[in-house]
């Protein structure tokens, strides 16, 4: 049952992330057509896209991880029997989680001073920019939580 709440959860990063790159594809579009054509093109286009690429970076990290594109140890889990490779994947999980775990706190901080600042081009306060910092250690915790709930079931752990 945790494991299917993982992967409703990871369907939305998916459409997610899927939305905010059209974003960024529509706001780099516009930058580079609006530089040839216009006068004075507009100025949030690049700040947008700045904003696009850490929100895709910060929740598509976790859909890299579910996958097993993000760390890969291929070469040594290869020689491994199936016992070992169980352990491996576990014991990175694990680590992937404490390390996670360890970066909430700043995260958290850095959320907290976001909301004192505003973005100079699209004036947005900051707050909902920084929080991409804190979706990231959340998103590789679900993924992380979720491998090795697939790994010790039995199941494969690359969900595409």
């Amino acid at each position: 049952m945790i494991v299917n709440l993982l992967g409703v959860l990871h369907r939305v990063l998916r459409l997610l992330v899927g939305a905010i790159f059209a974003v960024l594809l529509g706001a780099v579009l516009l930058q580079v057509v609006s530089r040839l054509m216009l006068p004075n093109p507009p100025v949030w286009t690049e700040e947008l896209s700045r904003f696009c690429l850490l929100f895709c970076a910060a929740l598509g990290i976790g859909l890299a991880l579910r996958s097993g594109e993000l760390v890969g140890v291929d070469l040594l889990t290869m020689m491994l029997p199936r016992a070992g490779k169980t352990v491996v994947e576990v014991l990175s999980c694990l680590v992937m989680i404490g390390f996670s775990l360890l970066l909430l706190e700043p995260s958290l901080a850095f959320v907290d001073i976001g909301s004192l600042q505003t973005s100079p081009a699209l004036e947005w306060n900051m707050f909902w920019v920084h929080m991409s910092v804190l979706f990231a250690p959340i998103a590789l915790i679900a993924a992380s939580a979720e491998r090795i709930l697939r790994v010790l079931s039995g199941l494969r752990p690359e969900v595409r």
